[in-house]
C-alpha cells in the first residue's frame, strides 16, 4: 500500500528541520561544507537554508535527515523537535518494493 504526506506536513516537516539545521549540524561537528558536500548541494546553498534565504526543498529534507539520523546524539534531536514522526518513518520504510 502506498502512503504518502500530504503538502501541508512536508512543509512542516522542512520548517522544522530548517530552525534546528544549525543545531543538529553542531551535534554532528560537521561543517557547512562537509555537510554540503554529504548531500550534494553547495556550503552557499546550505548557508541560505540555515539563514532561511533559500526554502529547503523536500530532497534536501530527505538527505539532511539521513544524515542526521545517522548519528546518535543528531537522532535524538531530529526525535525529539518532532522532524522524524510515525509518520515520515511509515512513508520511508519500503515493503516488498513499495511505500507501506
Amino acid at each position: 500500500m502506498y502512503m504518502d504526506l500530504s503538502d501541508s506536513k512536508k512543509d512542516e516537516l522542512i520548517c522544522i528541520l530548517t530552525n534546528e539545521l544549525r543545531v543538529l549540524r553542531a551535534k554532528m561537528e560537521i561543517s557547512q561544507h562537509d555537510l554540503a558536500d554529504r548531500i550534494g548541494i553547495t556550503r552557499q546553498t546550505l548557508g541560505m537554508i540555515e539563514k532561511k534565504k533559500h526554502r529547503m526543498t523536500w530532497n534536501h529534507f530527505m538527505a539532511l535527515l539521513f544524515v542526521f539520523k545517522s548519528n546518535d546524539g543528531s537522532s535524538e534531536i531530529l526525535d525529539r523537535i518532532g522532524a522524524y514522526p510515525d509518520e515520515l518513518d511509515r512513508y520511508i520504510k519500503l515493503s516488498d518494493g513499495e511505500r507501506s
